[in-house]
């Protein structure tokens, strides 16, 4: 087990953070079966929890889980399902519907301007198109189920519609809205990570990127290396955390992106 400890060397030491952070994939895979097969850690996280389990991830499955405000089907989003359904993992989208809406955030100001990568051109480049599908100024600081559309949709519906779109049903996907849990959780992230964390020490796999740079970068710092350290501390292991994109393309936008298709559920 690697100890944490000196957050800004492991933020300047790509090498050294991947193996603080992650679990390689097939590792993450053998490791959550024989977690779960733990009765002595499994009994522990969950008095950790104080018996806090959200329902979904009581079954007898195992679970791939990503994170988002709102679950949406952009590249990544796509690009996470088919690494679960490969790996005989069943996905979950924790979502985050109390959240506020604000344009300062990348992903969130996504869900609000499409990015449509279209196709290639003659130039060789896959050009962006931008669609602006909210009031940006009108909904500042509202939750994010009570935003909507330019067209009065829900902005919820709309990214959930757009599953349909790529043949996606409801057989094939799991939504958990996870305000309520998070909430009674802490109120802040620096709170409520910690026990996110330890969910995913035996509950199933978590993939995510963490960026070091920017805004992005400070959370990873103060939010995610805090909670993980902390996480090790309380039960000697560190939660299963798994890259969804390369970790050398993890900064490019077309994971934020969508395929033409979705156009055709824009008015």
């Amino acid at each position: 087990m690697i100890k944490i400890g000196d957050y800004e060397k492991i933020m300047s030491d790509r090498n050294l953070f991947n193996q603080v952070v992650y679990t390689p994939l097939s590792d993450a895979l053998r490791l959550l079966d024989e977690r779960q097969k733990d009765p002595v850690l499994m009994a522990k996280v969950e008095e950790l929890l104080k018996g806090d389990i959200p329902e979904i991830l009581k079954n007898k499955v195992k679970y791939a889980v990503q994170f988002r405000q709102i679950a949406t089907p952009n590249y990544e989003g796509q690009h996470f399902i088919k690494i679960a359904k490969e790996n005989n993992l069943s996905p979950i989208f924790f979502e985050y519907l109390d959240d506020k809406f604000t344009s300062n955030n990348d992903f969130k100001h996504s869900l609000g301007q499409i990015h449509v990568q279209n196709n290639l051109n003659k130039n060789g480049v896959y050009p962006v198109e931008k669609i602006t599908i909210v009031d940006f100024a009108g909904h500042d600081g509202n939750r994010l189920k009570d935003v909507v559309t330019v067209w009065k949709e829900p902005l919820v519906d709309f990214h959930r519609r757009l599953f349909t779109v790529h043949g996606y049903n409801d057989k094939d996907l799991n939504f958990y809205d996870a305000s309520i849990w998070l909430k009674n959780n802490g109120e802040r992230a620096t709170d409520y990570y910690i026990n996110f964390f330890l969910l995913f020490s035996c509950f199933g796999i978590i993939f995510e990127n963490f960026l070091l740079d920017g805004s992005e970068g400070d959370f990873t710092k103060e939010v995610v290396l805090s909670a993980i350290e902390k996480v090790v501390n309380l039960i000697g292991i560190k939660p299963l955390i798994v890259p969804v994109e390369p970790i050398d393309l993890e900064n490019d936008m077309h994971w934020i992106s969508y395929h033409p298709k979705i156009k055709t559920l824009i008015p």
